[in-house]
């Protein structure tokens, strides 16, 4: 019965980053429906995760249950992305400073770290130059998932993991749009220098800086795609 349970808990994972990953990069457009049994044959998996991991994208606001309907894809509401903006702009930047204040150079997991970062930014480069905006997505969140693994506070971490997937869609946006991934592999490559130099006031005002670039885009976004937010809130 155990295994049964830790199984059906793999698989409701599985189906819920599937979901998630489909929504952010907008292959689920918002205001569309999609359903349950759908899902579950492209998953080739039962109902039963699938029915599980649509009810914690809809605790956390990225679908909404629609009796006797389906499920449907939330609108973009600017009012919550503007708010998680605010949320992961003030923990990321404090787990930044905290891993610019302890950076130990010659230290093996310093270095490994710095190894780590500058082989993500080469994976970002490749996608770039290849014009492959959903590996960039991923690869620029691997990027800051990684810094705030450097810095080990989990608690951390999780509640900027979780408030940041509001913004992902309007910042996914900003990828396709702009295509300026020159500017945000550079700020990258910056950030990394800063780390290791323990710069922590430079780190703070450049992480700023690139995190709220995409706040110079949002009536742009919003008026090429009116249909995908939320008028109301």
């Amino acid at each position: 019965m155990k295994k049964l349970s830790v199984e059906r808990k793999t698989l409701a994972g599985e189906a819920y980053h599937y979901l998630y990953q489909q929504i952010i990069t907008l292959k689920y457009k918002p205001g569309q429906m999609i359903y349950e049994n759908d899902i579950a044959k492209e998953l080739g998996i039962s109902r039963t995760p699938v029915r599980e991991a649509i009810h914690l994208l809809a605790s956390e606001e990225f679908l909404a249950i629609k009796p006797q309907k389906g499920i449907q894809v939330q609108y973009i509401s600017k009012k919550k992305v503007q708010e998680s903006y605010r949320v992961r702009e003030s923990l990321e930047v404090t787990a930044f400073k905290e891993v610019a204040s302890n950076w130990e150079q010659g230290h093996d997991t310093y270095e490994l770290a710095k190894k780590e970062l500058l082989k993500i930014i080469a994976e970002q480069r490749f996608a770039a130059e290849h014009d492959y905006v959903d590996d960039f997505y991923q690869y620029d969140e691997v990027f800051h998932d990684k810094v705030l693994d450097i810095c080990g506070n989990q608690t951390l971490s999780a509640i900027v993991r979780q408030v940041r997937g509001h913004v992902n869609r309007m910042r996914y946006l900003e990828f396709f749009e702009t295509r300026e991934m020159d500017r945000i592999i550079d700020d990258h490559d910056q950030l990394v220098s800063l780390l290791e130099k323990r710069n922590v006031k430079e780190v703070e005002t450049l992480l700023v800086t690139h995190l709220r670039n995409v706040s110079n885009y949002y009536d742009d976004i919003m008026r090429k795609y009116p249909d995908y937010f939320n008028t109301q809130y």
